[in-house]
């Protein structure tokens, strides 16, 4: 024993919150951990400096990179090394006199009945996928007559359940049994978390992989579900206080502010629980194949770069592109553009300047690798363009600033809050754009009130006009808070009751012109989709540039300086919605493109094209109109095609 060290002083803040008398009662308690990871290291450390001096502790496992963000354990010092001998020693460098039992094959049939020997307390912290280990060990404990609990990090907060002696028991909570492998995997999750609370922000659904058995999980979830673990096990221990047994729970999220005491009577045979189950095997469970594996193929360097890049926006999330790989330091981007269906891109500069938003996504995405791009236009086919790039390596390329914000930039089509943009944040933004490029802000009330009526008349000439039918019916994907090809509806920005009359509206033209003729149809999704949201902006802003666009070129140009400004607004932390019918149906108009048979819809253009004149001169300069706001990131957004729909095969 250390001469250093003393229990009564080093526990000795303890007291107070528990008596001498309760601190010596947990000195003498042995608790049982199945799992040394993510949220088992962090028990067994709160255990330990709650004063409990005897455990059982199993884990086979070593410490990996990959653990670094949520285990305890894991450090660069760590990465090869044991988990249950790392684990141990720092359990003993807190407190030396612990006795401690090692189980380092894991726990299993064989050895669990030693496992839970002189067991006072039970606490779960298996790998989330480890089902067949849990319920044995579960039953157990059910038989012995020992409290079992367990605390689970979801996202950023932890859900809890305890098993207590002569109660409900796991089994008769979760029923599991009966069921494949897949669907024993989404009972348990929604029997841990009936409440839910992390649902609203879990932006990439992606990661939860149950094929391949593998899940997001943060450290925040893991320090707070050890930390409801602790309390819980000190009030099990010290028979202190109301101990909440299933179908009672807790949920506790720190990122939603909220906490629900969660009640299912019956378990997941609970009627809630039965609804929850039959839309996530839809949701989660519909498209997936029990053989699916992930492709663990490493990606080359060039892949790497376009697996970032594939990111960049395009006009209604089209992805109008496609890559065919060379060799290993350059490819081909085969660009097409969208004339042929979407109204908004007649003269397919609309599509031209996404790829140059591509290019320049591209060329910040080599920066990580130490590389600057080198391109070749090919432009004699306008309907099909084709970019080569080849990969230079440089010394002086240092990871652009704006890497990080490639995935995060989004559309925020809602309302933003209006505090006036910095000086600060104004010069940012101007010193993104590379010379040749300016831009204009309009930020009183009284421009964005200019604006807004602007978006408002250019609203009704995109709704009313049944050319455009076809583009709107075909790029929303209704209920949805993700699409990888479409806009999901919950980024469109329009409350449910009005989601539901625009999706019913476009299953035919004739409701539309019966709805715009009799029932002012357009007038809810003009409302909310453009007056109210320009008003509630920082600014409004128009990219120009010093002479009129009149090339391919000059649009993929363009769209390099315009992804620059976008990415930028992430990095400050705000929020951007492209605004560019304005300035697609004053081109248009200016240029004798003939957009619409209807005359109504033309004449209506003509107005917002005057309106627009008025805001701004040089008009038919002016690339890229859009607004700003201070907004937190959209909870829905587009996605993308994964890169493997990208790549040419050859």
């Amino acid at each position: 024993m250390s001469e250093q060290f003393d229990y009564q002083l080093a526990f000795s803040r303890n007291i107070g919150w528990v008596t001498e008398d309760e601190q010596a009662i947990l000195r003498t308690k042995r608790i049982a951990i199945a799992g040394m990871g993510g949220v088992g290291g962090s028990h067994l450390l709160t255990l330990v400096r709650a004063g409990i001096s005897q455990f059982n502790l199993s884990d086979f496992d070593e410490f990996a990179c990959e653990n670094t963000n949520r285990q305890a354990g894991a450090n660069t010092a760590s990465y090869g090394k044991k988990k249950l001998d790392v684990m141990v020693e720092m359990a003993q460098a807190i407190n030396p006199e612990v006795d401690i039992r090692l189980f380092p094959e894991g726990i299993n049939h064989h050895n669990t009945e030693d496992f839970l020997s002189d067991v006072d307390c039970y606490v779960d912290s298996l790998d989330f996928f480890a089902l067949e280990a849990r319920k044995h060990v579960f039953k157990l404990c059910a038989d012995k007559g020992i409290a079992a609990t367990t605390a689970a990090p979801i996202g950023m907060g932890t859900a809890y359940l305890n098993f207590l002696p002569g109660k409900m028991s796991f089994e008769e909570y979760f029923r599991l049994e009966g069921y494949s492998e897949h669907e024993q995997y989404l009972r348990f999750f929604l029997g841990l978390t009936p409440a839910a609370l992390q649902q609203a922000y879990l932006v990439d659904p992606s990661r939860l992989d149950l094929a391949n058995k593998k899940g997001p999980s943060t450290m925040m979830g893991c320090q707070l579900a050890s930390g409801v673990a602790g309390s819980q096990v000190l009030k099990i221990l010290l028979n202190r206080g109301k101990v909440l047994n299933v179908p009672w729970g807790l949920h506790f999220d720190a990122y939603t502010n909220q906490f629900k005491k969660t009640w299912r009577p019956g378990g997941n045979n609970n009627p809630i629980q039965r609804l929850a189950f039959n839309i996530g095997k839809k949701k989660l469970l519909g498209n997936l194949s029990p053989t699916a594996t992930t492709n663990t193929k490493p990606l080359s360097l060039i892949e790497k770069i376009l697996d970032y890049a594939r990111w960049a926006p395009s006009g209604d999330n089209m992805q109008a592109w496609q890559f065919e790989i060379i060799n290993e330091t350059s490819f081909i981007i085969h660009g097409t553009d969208t004339r042929e269906h979407c109204v908004y891109d007649l003269d397919g500069h609309s599509s031209h300047l996404a790829h140059g938003i591509l290019l320049e996504t591209i060329a910040i995405s080599a920066s990580q690798f130490g590389l600057n791009i080198e391109s070749t236009n090919d432009f004699t086919d306008p309907q099909h363009i084709k970019i080569t790039v080849n990969l230079v390596a440089d010394e002086s390329i240092k990871p652009n600033t704006l890497l990080p914000y490639v995935k995060i930039r989004a559309v925020q089509r809602r309302a933003m809050g209006t505090r006036p943009l910095s000086e600060s944040e104004k010069a940012a933004l101007e010193n993104a754009l590379p010379e040749g490029f300016s831009v204009t802000w309009f930020e009183s009330f009284d421009d964005r009130l200019k604006l807004a009526k602007l978006n408002f008349c250019n609203a009704k000439t995109r709704l009313t006009m049944k050319e455009a039918f076809h583009t709107h019916k075909n790029i929303i994907d209704w209920h949805q808070q993700f699409s990888e090809t479409k806009i999901p509806e919950k980024a469109l920005g329009v409350d449910w009751a009005t989601a539901r009359l625009m999706q019913w509206l476009f299953k035919d033209w004739k409701r539309i012109e019966i709805a715009n003729k009799y029932f002012a149809g357009t007038l809810m999704p003009r409302i909310q989709l453009d007056f109210i949201p320009s008003l509630k902006s920082c600014a409004h802003f128009a990219i120009q540039a010093d002479k009129e666009a009149s090339s391919i070129e000059d649009y993929v140009n363009a769209g390099r300086a315009i992804q620059r400004f976008w990415l930028t607004t992430a990095k400050l932390g705000l929020g951007f919605q492209p605004e560019q019918t304005p300035v697609i149906f004053a081109k248009y108009l200016r240029q004798n493109i003939e957009f619409s048979q209807d005359e109504a819809v033309v004449e209506n253009a003509k107005k917002g094209k005057a309106m627009f004149e008025a805001l701004l001169d040089n008009t038919e300069n002016t690339l890229f109109l859009g607004r700003i706001g201070r907004s937190q990131l959209p909870t829905s957004r587009s996605t993308r095609k994964p890169l493997t729909e990208l790549i040419i095969k050859t």
